[in-house]
């Protein structure tokens, strides 16, 4: 009897056991499949820890080019600031160009009237002394034919 109730406690426990051991197969395929979801998601965010990594890797990147950028405006700005400055010096420098070329003009004008004085007294000066060169060479000449008149006339009397 003994054998017996084993045998049928045995039969009555497969019978129990079986929906309990198919329902703890389905929990087991349950547990899998969600195994196989955490894996997924434990590779997305895997995934997305790289990608977090990357993008601070690219925002220090950015910071550092901001950083070169800011620099690199102050640098332009002190430029603009000097050329700005250059430029006053220049146009200071033209304004004085210029007084000075009013002045040079002045003076050209100032010269092409000397010039043209200079040129009519050079004119009637030379007129002025080449009648006195006449002048003086005619009366040379008429002492010095006056003189050669008296050496003929003595060398005439001295030969006749």
């Amino acid at each position: 009897m003994n054998l017996e109730l084993k045998e049928l406690l045995r039969s009555v426990l497969k019978e129990e056991l079986i929906p309990v051991h198919k329902r703890l197969d389905g929990i087991d395929q349950r547990f899998e499949t969600i195994d196989q979801r955490f894996d997924g998601i434990e590779l997305r965010l895997d995934k997305i820890e790289n990608d977090v990594h990357e993008l601070k890797s690219d925002v220090h990147i950015l910071k550092d080019d901001v950083h070169e950028l800011k620099s690199g405006v102050h640098i332009l700005k002190d430029d603009v600031h000097e050329l700005k400055s250059d430029v006053h010096i220049l146009k200071d420098d033209v304004h004085e160009l210029k007084s000075d070329v009013q002045v040079l003009k002045s003076d050209v004008y100032e010269l092409k009237i000397g010039q043209a004085e200079l040129q009519k007294n050079i004119i009637e000066n030379l007129g002025e002394f080449t009648e006195k060169i006449a002048q003086q060479v005619e009366g040379r000449t008429y002492v010095l034919n006056k003189r050669v008149f008296d050496l003929e006339t003595v060398i005439y009397r001295l030969i006749s």
